[in-house]
Formats: C-alpha cells, sequence, structure tokens
C-alpha cells in the first residue's frame, strides 16, 4: 500500500519527537501492536536525522519525516527509507526537489494563496498547519467549497475533545497529533500508556 493510501486508511498519524536510537524499538512495536503502521518523526533537532536510519530495521512500520525545511533533510530521509516527507508551509524549491527524487511531499499550508501555489506544482494532499490557530475546523469547512478537490491533514491542536469533529469533514483524510504519542512519556519509557493512547485513539475517533 503507497503512502497516501495508508495514511488515508489509519486515519490517524501519530508525530513523534525522538532523541534517542533506542526509542525506535519499542515505538515500532506499539505501532505494531495497535494496527497503526506509521508514523512522522519530526525534525526537531538535527542529532534527529541520525536516528532515523534504525528505522529500517522495521520494514512494516511506513516511515514519514516531517518538519523538513532543506534539501539536505530530504536526502537523508530517503536514505533512511522514509516513504513521505512533511514540511511546515509550503516551498516550490522542496516540492521540486523531492518530486525529482520521486518520493511524496506533503506541503504545510494556512491560505487559499499557499493552496494554490502547492497544488500548481502538483499537490493534492496537504498539510493544515498550525491547524487551530489558523481558523481551524471552520476554515476547512469554507476551503471545501473552493477547493473540494484537496485533501487535508490538520495538524498543530488537535486533541481529544476535537479529533473527532476534524475526521468528520469530508475533506480531511487524516488528522496528525503529538498527542497520540506524548512527549512526556516518549521520556519516561511509558509504552504501555502510549499503547493505551492508540488503542483509545482509534476506538474513539475513527470514523467508519
Amino acid at each position: 500500500m503507497d503512502a497516501i493510501n495508508l495514511i488515508t486508511s489509519c486515519q490517524l498519524l501519530p508525530l513523534a519527537t525522538l532523541t534517542s536510537k533506542d526509542q525506535v524499538e519499542p515505538l515500532c512495536k506499539v505501532l505494531i501492536n495497535v494496527g497503526l503502521p506509521l508514523i512522522e518523526i519530526t525534525l526537531r533537532d538535527e542529532k534527529t536525522l541520525d536516528i532515523l536510519d534504525e528505522f529500517k530495521k522495521y520494514p512494516q512500520i511506513t516511515l514519514g519525516v516531517g518538519t523538513i525545511r532543506t534539501t539536505y533533510q530530504i536526502d537523508k530521509a530517503i536514505e533512511a527509507q522514509a516513504r513521505f516527507l512533511i514540511t511546515p508551509g509550503f516551498s516550490k524549491k522542496l516540492s521540486q526537489y523531492a518530486f525529482s527524487k520521486n518520493i511524496l511531499l506533503i506541503p504545510g499550508i494556512q491560505t487559499p494563496s499557499e493552496i494554490m501555489s502547492a497544488n500548481e506544482e502538483g499537490h493534492d494532499v496537504l498539510k493544515f498547519f498550525p491547524a487551530e490557530l489558523s481558523g481551524g475546523i471552520q476554515k476547512l469547512k469554507a476551503y471545501y467549497s473552493v477547493f473540494s478537490d484537496i485533501k487535508f491533514i490538520p495538524t498543530g491542536g488537535i486533541s481529544k475533545e476535537n479529533a473527532s469533529s476534524y475526521l468528520k469533514l469530508d475533506n480531511v483524510m487524516a488528522i496528525g497529533a503529538s498527542a497520540l504519542i506524548p512527549s512526556n512519556l516518549i521520556k519516561t519509557n511509558s509504552w504501555n500508556e502510549i499503547e493505551d493512547i492508540l488503542n483509545k485513539s482509534k476506538a474513539n475517533y475513527l470514523k467508519s
């Protein structure tokens, strides 16, 4: 299954910031256990690039790399066998570079102009970021009347209180959320708690 179909099928895109290669194995085991075989690893720190290669040991997991801002990061993600990339905003340069490398890139947008620019470059799946601060559900409803052919992955401020409401929108294919894998639980190696959160999220949020 390609990355877009997998994200669409799962509806939940967990985001995680890792600080050690030792965190990769238990994280992947949790994702496999809950039947959510994908992850977006955010590049909040350049040291994270050295962790990505560890995911090669777990081909069952579709690796995505987020917070991409440079072509160098794209190259490192490709070396780690990432299947998709996500940028916080739209960059024509990064878009064209990713296309030249034959890897899926999902650019971040906020405004109609950014949607149009990204779409002109061939993107029809976009990250709406930061979702809550950018108008949230009401803005996505407004976008549907104009950009009905565009699918969005809202990210930023997604919580247990609003996740279901986002997923009910016709133009939302999935939600991205760090709340699915809280960073404080990663730091304390609380993998059972993380697994419990993911299982409850699947049960409570997903649309049939």
